[in-house]
């Protein structure tokens, strides 16, 4: 004969099963967020490695001191990844694949981290022809201690002294190193003639910065005349038709609100009274305000509008950093700040032919330091906030050389 239950046993039993089905249902519930969490991480993932790597070559030379905000070093360190790169072509296609284990990274909280940023005159997507000249160099510096971000815009046309130049190679404009030997070379050439120890780059296209800028919604830029208005329409619609993409002319002086190849075309004007030191202070302001319209993004929780300008923006970029450093930087976004710009140098001579520089080595119109050592202190001071620099003898030799040349001895 079969037992009966008591009521409470019965109620007992219910709460059992009603236990177990809660339990199965937290289960499938962590399991699916786990799945979108991966899901999550592996798109981001894909986003990251779509950019062009290319490491410095083991020789780049680097300044041997470096300034350090503090005496006591603290460190912070990344979490290691391991990571699929996908290598591609200039047309963007995936050639091959690679496992990438990508070691723990240390980054000192004090000091300073510096990074080249190049800009072509490669204008399609996915371009990074070589042979090119490198018309946008700036010198980002991060101070690790207080965030504080500063640039550095070298002018194009500054007589530099050649890596591994002799002769009538040795001196040249700073933005034909690129064409002449590439990259490392390049990031030699800035370190040794200005002391520094930059050892990380990035270079950018012009369909990079157009899409990037119109994703972002565009930013805010002034045209303060009619003469500069004729020559932003010209580099516009030239612009449009090298990217592909379409913004239209504007009819007047004024600030707009401006989107990608506006942009471009605007960090691009070098006449009607600016000058290539006014076209790198036109290209710091614009990189400022892209700046801080990503970091108000950020404050306002739009992800997704960042991720849409990564995929975008990664695509047309070719960098040595590694993807744990662009995880790192992009973490720490909200904790920089933009502390102020400066063009390289301040006190030259530019008109036509300068000394015996055609002469001695074909450079028509190059801009010569009136005293490019004091000027390399000026950079350091600056930057580092170190007016005690004291110059290397290569330093002094390029600036005695330069006075020699300039004065046509």
């Amino acid at each position: 004969m079969a037992k009966t239950l008591s009521r409470r046993e019965l109620e007992r039993r219910e709460e059992v099963k009603l236990k177990k089905r809660r339990k199965s249902v937290l289960i499938v519930m962590t399991e699916v967020a786990l799945c979108l969490l991966l899901g999550i991480v592996c798109y981001g993932m894909s986003i990251l490695n779509s950019y062009a790597y290319e490491a410095l070559d083991v020789n780049v030379y680097k300044e041997t001191s470096t300034l350090e905000v503090a005496e006591n070093k603290s460190e912070i360190t990344v979490v290691p990844q391991t990571s699929i790169v996908e290598h591609t072509n200039e047309s963007g296609e995936v050639i091959a694949t690679e496992q990438v284990d990508l070691p723990p990274e240390t980054k000192s909280s004090t000091g300073y981290r510096n990074i080249l940023v190049l800009g072509t005159d490669a204008r399609s997507q996915y371009s990074f022809e070589n042979g090119i000249n490198t018309d946008v160099m700036i010198i980002v510096s991060i101070n690790n201690e207080t965030g504080d971000i500063k640039m550095v815009s070298i002018l194009r046309d500054t007589i530099l002294k050649m890596e591994d130049g002799t002769g009538a190679m040795a001196y040249d404009k700073a933005n034909a190193q690129f064409s002449v030997s590439g990259i490392s070379d390049t990031v030699s050439m800035i370190n040794r003639n200005l002391g520094l120890d930059i050892g990380e780059y990035v270079i950018v296209n012009w369909y990079g910065v157009a899409t990037v800028v119109n994703q972002l919604g565009g930013i805010e830029l002034t045209i303060p005349n009619e003469k500069i208005l004729t020559y932003f329409n010209s580099y516009l619609d030239f612009t449009n038709q090298a990217t592909g993409l379409w913004a239209p002319e504007l009819h007047a002086p004024g600030t707009y609100l401006m989107s990608g190849t506006q942009v471009v075309a605007f960090c691009r004007i070098r006449y009607g009274g600016y000058n290539d030191q006014g076209r790198t202070d036109n290209q710091r302001e614009a990189i400022s305000k892209i700046f801080e319209r990503a970091k108000t993004l950020l404050s306002q929780g739009q992800i997704n509008v960042l991720i849409d300008c990564a995929e975008t923006g990664l695509g047309n970029v070719k960098t040595n950093l590694k993807l744990s450093d662009i995880l790192y930087t992009a973490t720490e976004l909200s904790s920089y700040n933009m502390a102020g710009s400066m063009s390289f140098p301040q006190s030259y001579t530019t008109a036509g032919t300068v000394g015996n520089y055609l002469a001695k080595y074909g450079v028509n119109d190059p801009l010569v330091a009136n005293n490019f050592e004091e000027e390399v202190r000026q950079l350091h001071a600056f930057l580092f906030n170190d007016p005690n620099y004291q110059c290397t003898d290569f330093i002094k030799n390029v600036s005695n050389q330069m006075y020699l040349d300039r004065t046509g001895q």
